[in-house]
């Protein structure tokens, strides 16, 4: 049946797997997206640009990786693994960033071509706890009954969902609308 820490477990693991998923997609929807993030590489990697194409795709592959590990349950410690190698060197990455003030967009999920800065890291920092949180169940994947899968999957995708979206959310929150401009 499965208690609370196997649907926290299950709803990390599914907030993982689409969070990277996600990443993966996004940066090779179109030529224009990889590029982008080739382009980014350059600078927050500070890798030559005759290989940028190269780390790029390699960066994509890993993290399309990392879902697909994730998603099988004897290969999930592995995935989790990864997920925490991949995570630590962007959150290092992007702290490098910020430190030396280089104006850089982040191109994580392909489109978005807002600034690095504190969300980045802090929703890197909610990954990582997302990978603590999965590790039980890498471990010991409790079984759970059909509800509990689904009440997994939901939690896991609408937090998914707000850590893909958070950038465009964060962005549409600081903008100003006519309402607030409206002097009397």
């Amino acid at each position: 049946m499965g208690g609370p820490m196997e649907l926290l477990s299950a709803a990390c693991n599914v907030l993982l797997v689409l969070v990277f998923g996600a990443a993966a997609v996004g940066k090779v929807r179109t030529s224009a997206s990889l590029t982008a993030f080739a382009e980014a590489v350059v600078v927050l990697g500070r890798v030559p640009t005759r290989r940028a194409g190269a780390v790029a795709k390699g960066i994509v592959a890993l993290e399309a990786a990392t879902a697909l590990l994730l998603l099988i349950p004897p290969l999930r410690s592995t995935g989790l693994l990864l997920a925490t190698v991949l995570l630590a060197a962007f959150t290092l990455v992007v702290a490098r960033a910020l430190r030396s003030r280089v104006p850089v967009s982040c191109r994580c999920f392909g489109g978005s071509a807002g600034p690095l800065g504190p969300p980045q890291l802090t929703r890197n920092a909610v990954l990582l706890l997302g990978v603590l949180g999965a590790a039980p169940g890498a471990l010991d994947p409790g079984p759970l009954v059909w509800q509990a899968q689904f009440t997994a999957w939901l939690g896991g995708a609408v937090a998914a969902l707000v850590l893909v979206t958070g950038e465009e959310l964060i962005a549409l929150l600081r903008r100003p609308t006519a309402h607030t401009t409206l002097r009397h």
